[in-house]
């Protein structure tokens, strides 16, 4: 009998300590996992705030420009002159993303002053590094603000691709893996407004 209990309490100090080494095994598993979902978390709060402040650009200039029958004379220049931009993108008298990039108002790259018929106008940042523009490139806006968008491009400095709601290859919204190939260390998004 001695015995019997002898090997049953060192089959269970076996069990015990097999246990507490699945549940110390469980407790690392959690707290990495933790650790990587606030670091995800918190590499994506300054992507989520430079969505935010394009979507407030955007609709400051649909606002101020609501009563007109096109944005003719619209520019970056007119956004700065009217205080159209979000406060927070006032950076030394210039327009500023949350990245401390250039942003652009007008009509193409070059952010032309936009003509008489104008129906549309384009939010151009500028010198995004490769992460940035693959994470505020595939960003899941709101449908609303995807109602004002015709399309984006974004240009590498090499390649430049257009996306569009109608081309099956390269559709809106862009996806993660498509930001990511055309990606690369300083990149340009445009941001075409109808």
């Amino acid at each position: 009998m001695r015995e019997k209990l002898k090997i049953l309490n060192e089959k269970l100090q076996r069990s015990i300590v097999r246990h507490f080494k699945i549940w110390v095994g469980g407790c690392v598993v959690l707290v990495l996992f933790f650790v990587g979902w606030f670091l995800t978390r918190e590499a994506d709060v300054g992507t989520r705030q430079a969505a935010e402040e394009l979507v407030r650009l955007s609709e400051n200039i649909r606002r101020y420009y609501q009563n007109r029958p096109d944005y003719w004379g619209l520019s970056t220049q007119t956004v700065l002159s009217n205080r159209i931009y979000p406060q927070s993108m006032l950076q030394n008298g210039e327009l500023r993303g949350f990245f401390g990039n250039e942003v652009l108002v007008g009509r193409g790259e070059n952010a032309e002053v936009l003509m008489p018929g104008a129906r549309g106008f384009d939010i151009i940042y500028k010198h995004l590094n490769k992460k940035q523009c693959q994470e505020l490139a595939s960003f899941k806006f709101n449908e609303k603000f995807w109602l004002g968008i015709a399309g984006i491009t974004l240009s590498n400095g090499r390649k430049q691709q257009f996306f569009t709601w109608s081309d099956k290859e390269h559709i809106l919204p862009i996806k993660p893996a498509a930001a990511k190939a055309l990606c690369s260390n300083d990149n340009l998004l445009i941001w075409h407004h109808e």
